[in-house]
């Protein structure tokens, strides 16, 4: 084992030497990356069988590999162990790492299969004008072999970034072999298919967010070409997040200063706020996507879904190739199958959320008791403690679900999968507040009378251990909203992003050590590769190596990196780094988007009752852009690049919470605003403690606000259509080029026609049937001047007395 370690390494001389090359352009101010035949993929290979059907496992994983056009270097994950002052390298037991380099020409070849496939989708080819604008490439569009890339052995002949080179290695790995891919998978003893940090970007990416209020386009460009269109486009709609709460975050913070909870003027503008964000960024996800030159990249379909499982084989209509597919119908009896598992399992959450509401309410509102402070703690942890884990059950039972009805491509997936989880989050998240505003609040003195009831069957001191509610109406809903806002945000700061970042560098206190004692060393590389001795300290700049991960000897080496190979102890920091990658989570945008729906939720529905909830959001965003970023360089594995060119099921998502939000702050605002003129009075007593309660009235607000929001939401849809967007424009100003060339090669003719069909006919023309209105070919034609004077006579007869 120690030979084969010792064994140089030309991944890691690849992986250095591209980084250098990466830093020069940068420094020139490139905006992409040379395509090189290189890629920074890594598989994990795990097998806990026999040997020898380890050995079967990874040879076919190793040929398939191969057959794929990639090529491969097979290493024993190492890990560092600090014993004292010293620290060792050793292997990890039935784990290896599997190191991937994709040659140029293969490289290039995918490339081009990938354009091409877009074109054959639909997708639009574009370019840069000459003066930056962007317009449709008609050279590609009229003549798709251009998109082709042709082998040179020039390496800066053409061009294409980071996030698309890793793309298309991955898809080599995991893509169907039928498509010209390994079709690598869990079931071939893989378990992680990933692309290494970059901690030299990563730190230059903290740092420059770190020292800016907002990011800009060029930010955005930068993370695209590094991480991917679904990062990029999951930070792009933050910032546009975070920028439309800036208006309901200042106008709450007036209202709040000046004591107006439950306005209805806020709340209106709550509701034309979330329409107008909703509606907005549904147009500028559409403009994103059309400078990233992605529009109609889900409508293409490039791959198929490696976890799809065809029953039978089609033809392709618009191909004529032989294709998998899945019976629709067995598809939806599939789905039907698994709406009562998942209405079941939403019972039982709404079941539990509510018995924990109720034994809050109890021992906050009723019971006056011993240890009543401690004991009001109580539904807290429980809640913590057990709904989490319940969460996570349904989540994985969701997964199961949206995995068994086999959808062939991510972006039918991901919408199914959204859709089941969004139940499982509202209940999570709105039912607590729900169950407060229109529940207890109403009929407190209902369950009031059961408490007491129920207590004094049990006990016969009832004076002693029980009180009355007495907390007002509107006071108990903001208390609740108020603790649900602050307590989620910073639990969920926390959880997300602080706890990771404290482990991380816990469990990385080893390599950091073995990386400091190897620099101190200077550059003497004689002693055992296996035992790294000697003294200092890596862990100073403890808040550095939290957020960025500070880098070690390997970083020191790649910046003097040359032809040579790497030393052994370089190369084994090397491989315990990539090990201590791999053993992170993997990054999805799912949760950062399903933590923003929840919030939006909390916002548009509540708001009206604590006006300080949209600038508490922005506030807790704002630093979101920044701890989001700590998280993707630090605590997560690198991201593997996926196209996009929305933020997908989650704007649906949000436009429903829009629609919910106007019932929900009319029924707030009828309940609770004392003094409105046009609705109904109540009783001053009866409104601290209910609040206005007639089921009726509620239900005529219910339908007028309703109506209302519909109104809205179809007035603010056809204003902005009014404005084309940026696809629209470009491709409209591409079909009149298209049709201009085409009637400039058109014959005579045919471009006579078409002016005459415009109803812009040319002088030569309009000549050209004067000339022959003459000619006696023209049949029935000819008679028209006598025709007119035989008309016109008429004419003059009229109104003539008739002669005898």
């Amino acid at each position: 084992m120690s030979d084969e370690q010792d064994r140089p390494l030309r991944f890691l001389r690849s992986w250095a030497l591209e980084r250098r090359q990466r830093q020069v352009g940068d420094s020139d101010g490139e905006a992409h990356a040379p395509l090189a035949g290189y890629a920074d993929f890594v598989l994990s290979f795990r097998h806990t069988g026999p040997a020898a059907d380890a050995q079967a496992a990874l040879e076919d994983v190793v040929k398939r590999l191969a057959h794929a056009g990639l090529s491969v270097e097979v290493r024993a994950a190492q890990c560092a162990r600090r014993h004292g002052r010293s620290a060792t390298f050793e292997a990890v037991a039935g784990q290896l790492l599997l190191f991937i380099e994709c040659p140029r020409s293969r490289l290039e070849h995918e490339w081009s299969r990938s354009r091409l496939h877009d074109w054959l989708g639909g997708m639009v080819a574009l370019r840069r004008g000459a003066d930056g604008s962007l317009e449709v490439d008609s050279d590609a569009q009229d003549d798709p072999s251009r998109l082709i890339v042709h082998a040179s052995d020039d390496p800066t002949a053409e061009l294409i970034s980071v996030s698309e080179r890793q793309r298309l290695v991955q898809r080599l790995v995991t893509g169907a072999e039928s498509e010209g891919g390994a079709a690598i998978g869990a079931a071939d003893g893989v378990d992680a298919v990933v692309a290494m940090h970059d901690r030299r970007f990563n730190q230059r990416w903290l740092r420059h967010w770190g020292g800016k209020w907002l990011i800009d386009r060029q930010d955005l460009r930068r993370i695209r070409e590094h991480f991917g269109d679904e990062v990029a486009m999951y930070f792009a709609f933050l910032q546009s997040y975070v920028l439309w709460l800036a208006l309901p975050g200042a106008v709450g913070a007036a209202w709040w200063a000046l004591g107006r909870s439950f306005s209805w003027q806020f709340g209106v503008l709550l509701v034309l706020w979330g329409v107008l964000f909703t509606e907005t960024w549904a147009r500028r996800q559409s403009d994103i996507a059309t400078y990233w030159g992605v529009h109609g990249v889900e409508r293409a379909r490039e791959s198929r879904r490696p976890e799809f499982r065809a029953d039978r084989y089609v033809i392709d209509a618009a191909t004529g190739e032989r294709v998998p597919a899945f019976s629709g119908a067995q598809r939806w009896l599939r789905r039907l199958l698994g709406v009562p598992v998942v209405a079941a399992l939403s019972l039982v959450m709404a079941v539990f959320i509510a018995l924990i509401f109720a034994l809050q309410t109890f021992l906050s509102e009723f019971y006056a008791g011993p240890f009543a402070t401690v004991l009001g703690l109580a539904p807290v942890v429980l809640f913590s403690a057990c709904l989490p884990a319940y969460t996570a059950l349904c989540t994985r039972m969701a997964a199961a679900l949206t995995n068994y009805e086999n959808y062939e491509f991510e972006a039918e997936h991901a919408a199914q999968f959204t859709a089941k989880i969004f139940v499982f989050r509202f209940l999570q998240d709105q039912l607590y507040l729900f169950l407060t505003a229109w529940v207890f609040v109403p009929y407190r003195d209902v369950f009031g009378g059961w408490v007491h009831g129920a207590y004094s069957a049990l006990s016969t001191d009832k004076a002693a251990t029980l009180k009355f509610s007495a907390t007002p109406a509107a006071e108990l809903v903001q208390n609740m909203l108020t603790g649900f806002v602050v307590t989620s945000q910073l639990v969920g700061m926390a959880t997300e992003t602080g706890l990771p970042l404290v482990l991380r560098w816990w469990n990385s206190r080893s390599l950091a050590h073995a990386s400091q004692v190897s620099t101190a060393a200077g550059n003497d590389h004689n002693h055992e590769a296996s035992s790294i001795s000697g003294t200092g300290n890596g862990h100073r700049h403890v808040l550095s190596n939290m957020l960025a991960v500070a880098p070690t000897g390997v970083d020191t080496w790649v910046e003097s990196a040359n032809d040579a190979d790497a030393p052994a102890d370089i190369q084994q920091q090397f491989v315990a780094r990539v090990t201590e990658e791999l053993a992170l989570p993997e990054y999805t945008t799912f949760e950062d988007y399903a933590e923003m729906a929840s919030q939006f939720g909390r916002v548009a529905f509540f708001s009206v009752a604590w006006p300080l909830a949209p600038l508490a959001a922005l506030m807790n965003n704002w630093l979101e852009l920044r701890t989001d970023a700590a998280k993707i360089c630090s605590a997560t594995r690198r991201p593997t690049p996926r196209r996009v060119e929305s933020i997908g099921p989650w704007l649906d998502t949000l436009r429903f919470m829009c629609w919910l939000s106007s019932i929900t702050n009319a029924l707030l605002i009828y309940q609770f605003h004392s003094n409105c003129a046009f609705l109904p009075h109540a009783d001053a007593d009866a409104m601290q403690r209910f609040g206005r309660t007639s089921l009726s009235f509620a239900l005529v607000v219910l339908l007028f606000s309703e109506h209302a929001f519909l109104a809205v939401r179809w007035a603010v849809t056809h204003v902005m259509a009014s404005w084309p967007g940026a696809y629209a424009r470009i491709t409209e100003r591409a079909r009149a080029q298209s049709r201009r060339r085409w009637l400039d090669k058109a014959p005579s003719v045919l471009r006579d026609l078409a002016a005459d069909t415009a109803g812009d006919l040319s002088q030569d023309a309009a000549g050209s049937l004067a000339a022959d209105s003459d000619d006696a070919s023209i049949g029935a034609g000819a008679d028209w001047r006598a025709e007119l004077e035989l008309g016109c006579r008429a004419i003059a007869c009229w109104g003539k007395p008739k002669a005898e």
